[in-house]
């Protein structure tokens, strides 16, 4: 066995949409379980057979060209660059964890406490507080949707690689003394577990289309929710960066006006810009390319950057930049997929939809990254709008 080493020929910027999406084909490109590190322009895989090294070789060369080619007809633009007070501190990650203030319970998945804990509840208290001013009524929901209404709204077209599926036992006695065992724990675990039917739900705006599948809903209707949001994730869930279970909330307009949804999207996007510009945090807000529509991924990505109908937050961090909210507005897409009407039946317009995500994990490692540890030594204007 070898750790394969194999050049790539550029430098792929950590963040960038090819980074992202050759990272997140290359274990299916290679078809099996392997850990990989980027390093520069150079891919290591570790554990690899000699006589396998040359096809891993190529299949990583193709999910590079694959992935390169998904992008090729789109350029981010960048629609605000504010350079704040702060310089990016390195180490955050492991200093909370030896206060105690995050806990690693499983392969990207967190448990936060302390500081960590506290400043979190005050920024979901910041931006709850924001959407309801805006007339969004609070809804709670499970953490699973059903994987019908993911198919419904095209996720797995081109991220089914992210879906988090749940099986429960076969109803059998042999898979029953197998999960005592823990059998059902390990690669035969499959034959025992029956098919899925629901999917962890990797946003919380899938919940409210859900809900109203088939249905015909008063506009305009403006809701606000928080959950705990899941996505398969195969490697690269060093630190807080990119975890597989995380928390979301997002605010989510039906209106039978595209406009009002898109100055919806853009008071919150100025809400939070001029928030952040006002604690003196770094960041940039750039056009972004996660598909919404039902056609091919690059479509989707060609569309939504033309008319920039995804944009995406980022703040720096060591090593590069997170995206740590979206503004999103679906068009037409999703309540035409879920064949959400409007309640007047004498009004046969379309409706729209539209949602804005904040991802607290990132934002949460984005402010200590610039802030630092000590809260108690935060701007006062920082603890003052956040009450801390």
């Amino acid at each position: 066995m070898l750790t394969l080493e194999i050049s790539l020929g550029l430098d792929l910027e950590p963040g960038s949409p090819v980074y992202k999406t050759f990272l997140e084909s290359l274990p299916y490109y290679l078809g099996g379980d392997y850990a990989i590190t980027l390093n520069g322009n150079m891919i290591l895989i570790d554990s690899v057979a000699d006589a396998a090294a040359e096809q891993l070789t190529q299949a990583t060369l193709g999910a590079l060209v694959a992935a390169q080619a998904e992008h090729k007809m789109v350029r981010e633009k960048c629609l605000r660059d504010f350079q704040g007070a702060f310089s990016v501190k390195s180490g955050v990650y492991e200093a909370l964890q030896e206060r105690g203030a995050l806990f690693e319970t499983g392969f990207g998945k967190l448990a936060y406490s302390g500081i960590l804990a506290d400043v979190f509840h005050a920024l979901d208290n910041f931006f709850k507080q924001r959407c309801l001013r805006l007339g969004a009524q609070q809804e709670l929901y499970p953490p699973a949707v059903e994987g019908a209404s993911l198919l419904r709204a095209g996720y797995f077209d081109t991220l089914a690689q992210h879906a988090y599926f749940i099986a429960p036992l076969k109803t059998s006695l042999d898979s029953l003394e197998a999960a005592q065992k823990g059998a059902v724990l390990d690669e035969s675990g499959g034959a025992h577990l029956q098919v899925p039917e629901w999917v962890l739900s990797p946003t919380v705006c899938h919940h409210c289309f859900e809900a109203r599948k088939d249905s015909n809903i008063q506009l305009p209707l403006k809701v606000t929710a928080i959950n705990q949001c899941s996505r398969y994730e195969v490697h690269d869930t060093s630190g807080m960066r990119r975890l597989r279970m995380y928390w979301m909330r997002e605010f989510i307009q039906f209106d039978r006006d595209e406009g009002a949804v898109a100055d919806a999207l853009e008071l919150l996007l100025e809400f939070t810009t001029e928030a952040l510009e006002r604690w003196g945090i770094s960041h940039q807000v750039l056009t972004a390319n996660d598909p919404f529509f039902p056609s091919s991924a690059t479509d989707k990505r060609v569309y939504q950057n033309i008319f920039s109908l995804k944009r995406e937050l980022r703040l720096p961090i060591p090593g590069g930049s997170l995206a740590c909210a979206s503004f999103n507005n679906h068009q037409k897409s999703l309540v035409g997929a879920f064949n959400i009407q409007q309640h007047d039946a004498s009004v046969t317009d379309e409706i729209a939809s539209g949602c804005v995500g904040w991802g607290y994990d990132r934002l949460l490692f984005g402010l200590f990254s610039q802030l630092g540890l000590e809260v108690k030594a935060w701007p006062k204007n920082v603890k003052d709008d956040l009450g801390l």
